[in-house]
């Protein structure tokens, strides 16, 4: 189908699907840095509360304390998960061989 329009409709319709995508976006990055509690961190990592509370207590997971009240970022969260990724066995030797190369050079 193909439509044609006159420059103003154009524009008009590029500015209403550039706000609806900001708003998205916004809504995105809002819910990205909202603080969750105890429980909706440990159902977002899929671990026990107990396990949680060992980790923030060994300082082990990013969080924030308000008295008693230990609450959490999701994007914190989330970035913690990703800085703990297991490299595979092809990336592994992709590494292995650019570093050997690198050593035959000199």
């Amino acid at each position: 189908m193909l439509f044609q329009f006159s420059r103003d409709e154009f524009k008009s319709l590029l500015k209403v699907t550039l706000r609806e995508i900001l708003a998205e976006d916004k809504t995105s990055m809002e819910n990205q840095s909202a603080l969750i509690n105890v429980q909706e961190a440990a159902a977002l990592l899929n671990i026990a509360v107990n396990t949680l509370y060992e980790k923030t207590s060994e300082k082990l997971i990013p969080h924030y304390k308000h008295g008693k009240k230990i609450m959490f970022k999701r994007s914190e969260l989330l970035a913690w998960v990703e800085s703990r990724r297991v490299p595979t066995i092809q990336e592994i030797r992709k590494e292995a061989a650019s570093i050997a190369s690198l050593r035959g050079r000199r």
